[in-house]
């Protein structure tokens, strides 16, 4: 459908771009996707327990399986995606360098790394000593010796099993409905606080959440998925117009059963984000998902969609989507997927959204991801006319070097799309006609050794009216304070729209087993456009720490606090993460 559209009408430069970059990884990385095979991979749900520039920390380690340079990918709720690298890693705690240099996401995002299930196995298995025959058998205990009864003889032998075989061949696994009921998840608080001399204005944000995971919850074997929050905002403005309000917030509350090796079909009904083609949304309803012989799947949803706001208000918006994704082989390592959407704003019809993902993953080498979103319009919408535009553009393609070295370009383009709902602030339709946004991005670090590196990233963006830039030179050092210490320091610069900004930042960072800990401190020299020559250097410098704990029995915590000061004003800003696991 798409390729007969593309004969149709006229396909500019920011469209074709994402279209052509899966040759990329192809072309530098030489036909490696049989030789990368894996034999599967898991994926690991993690969270953003604190972030700063440059600096992401995340509630996973090395004992749920994560490695350093593995890749993570966070979901925030608004809806953007973020890509980055472990830098750093503990043993409950991992340090995230995000692609993008300018986004800090927000504590409790929830994010997603794939690990390889070998390695996963790997963690469990015992290690045999290296020479059994050299071990005293005499130094063994013996039954009697250890006061023990004599076991009785064994229910199961292991008749029909012989040495070539794998020590398990012969045992039946469990279905799903036979396991055990078993509940999990996380309770948590987030809470920000911030206020500024600047008319004595004061900020409080309270979060206070649940995310919990009964697995056979019913005896039928399927799971049930409850996330929800409840949020507390007020805003002290010094002309009393006060803010104040509380918020539910049900981000998830879901059924789903199947999708297992004993069933090719997933059903999942509720409020969840679709599992097949996760861009779509969240979704009040139901979703279908079938994976054929040889990992290739399809699907099909509906049900309404909630809108982006704070209490995710539903009933107005109608959706209908389908997909099919292909794999190159089980270990998915790559694959592409087209899908589909339709919606109705209070039962009008309203959007047509085509996505296209291409998507290399080998263990080693260059990866690439690319993801498009494409609207289809019609005669009725007064803006765009009739054709296909590309809305949105996410595509990155990178290696990690075995030295350490890495190199990483992104492109990214956004629009609005012309739709009846309720997504965006209104604009004009001029606005909607022109408006658009599009980045540039490489990022490349050179190790030197085992301890130092020297990393630079630059970006150029155009919009409808202005062009501008970024770029940033840093080095880091390991170890170069005492042990276990990591030093940065870098300069940077930046044209922006309407200011012009350059400064330096320097820190020093650990990360031990159980904790993580950051002092920084960033000058920047802020030249705002539009006013008086006395009024338009800004100078900053902003001073901050940050510590956090992950306790063996699933408690986290998490503090930061940073002080600004700024021409004759100053603010501080604080703010804690307290979670539990179970």
């Amino acid at each position: 459908m798409i390729r007969r559209l593309a004969w149709t009408f006229s396909i500019p430069w920011s469209l074709a771009l994402p279209l052509l970059m899966p040759a990329v990884p192809l072309v530098l990385g030489g036909p490696v996707i049989a030789q990368d095979a894996q034999s599967g991979v898991k994926v690991i749900e993690v969270r953003v327990t604190s972030a700063q520039r440059n600096s992401t920390v995340i509630d996973r380690g090395t004992l749920d399986g994560l490695v350093k340079m593995d890749r993570v990918v966070l979901r925030p709720r608004g809806g953007r995606r973020f890509e980055g690298t472990i830098i750093r890693i503990g043993e409950r705690a991992a340090v995230v360098e995000l692609d993008d240099a300018l986004a800090v996401p927000e504590p409790g995002t929830r994010g997603e790394v794939r690990v390889p299930e070998s390695r996963l196995a790997a963690l469990v298995v015992p290690v045999a000593p290296a020479n059994t025959s050299a071990v005293p058998t005499e130094t063994a205990p013996t039954t009697e010796q250890q006061g023990a009864q004599e076991h009785p003889p064994w229910e199961r032998t292991d008749d029909g099993w012989d040495s070539k075989q794998p020590l398990l061949a012969r045992v039946r696994p469990l279905r799903p409905y036979e396991r055990d009921s078993r509940m999990s998840g996380r309770v948590y608080t987030i809470d920000d606080f911030n206020t500024n001399t600047e008319g004595n204005t004061k900020d409080t944000f309270l979060r206070m959440g649940a995310s919990v995971l009964y697995e056979n919850v019913f005896g039928k074997g399927g799971d049930l998925h409850i996330d929800g929050e409840v949020n507390y905002r007020k805003t002290d403005v010094p002309d009393n117009d006060n803010a104040q309000s509380t918020n539910l917030r049900l981000d998830r509350f879901s059924y789903a059963w199947g999708g297992d090796r004993f069933s090719p079909n997933r059903v999942e009904v509720g409020r969840f984000l679709h599992h097949g083609v996760p861009e779509f949304g969240v979704l009040d309803g139901i979703e279908w998902d079938r994976r054929m012989e040889g990992g290739n799947t399809f699907g099909f949803s509906s049900g309404y969609l909630p809108e982006p706001s704070a209490d995710l208000k539903t009933w107005r918006d109608l959706g209908f989507a389908t997909w099919y994704r292909w794999v190159y082989d089980e270990s998915e390592i790559f694959s592409m997927t087209g899908a589909y959407e339709k919606t109705f704003h209070n039962y009008d019809a309203d959007r047509d959204l085509f996505i296209a993902k291409v998507e290399y993953l080998p263990g080693g080498g260059w990866t690439f991801n690319g993801t498009a979103w494409l609207d289809y319009y019609g005669g009725t919408d007064p803006a765009k006319g009739t054709g296909i535009e590309l809305t949105q553009a996410y595509v990155t393609t990178g290696r990690v070097f075995e030295s350490g070295s890495s190199l990483r370009f992104t492109y990214t383009h956004q629009a609005f799309p012309e739709i009846s709902r309720y997504e965006f602030t209104p604009v004009t339709q001029q606005q909607l006609a022109d408006d658009h946004n599009d980045r540039v991005a490489f990022y490349g670090r050179q190790a030197i050794g085992k301890w130092i590196g020297f990393s630079g990233r630059a970006g150029i963006w155009k919009d409808q009216t202005n062009d501008g830039g970024d770029a940033e030179l840093g080095i880091d050092v390991e170890d170069l304070i005492f042990d276990g210490s990591r030093f940065e320091a870098s300069a940077f610069g930046t044209h922006g729209r309407f200011t012009d900004d350059a400064g330096w930042r320097a820190s020093v960072s650990a990360i031990n087993p159980h904790s993580v800990w950051r002092l920084g401190y960033e000058f920047t020299l802020n030249r705002i456009d539009g006013f008086q020559n006395n009024n338009n250097d800004i100078p900053q410098h902003r001073i901050g720490a940050s510590w956090e704990t992950h306790s063996d029995n699933g408690w986290d915590f998490s503090l930061n606090a940073a002080l600004l000061l700024y021409d004759t004003e100053t603010a501080v800003l604080s703010s804690l993460l307290l979670q539990k696991s179970f």
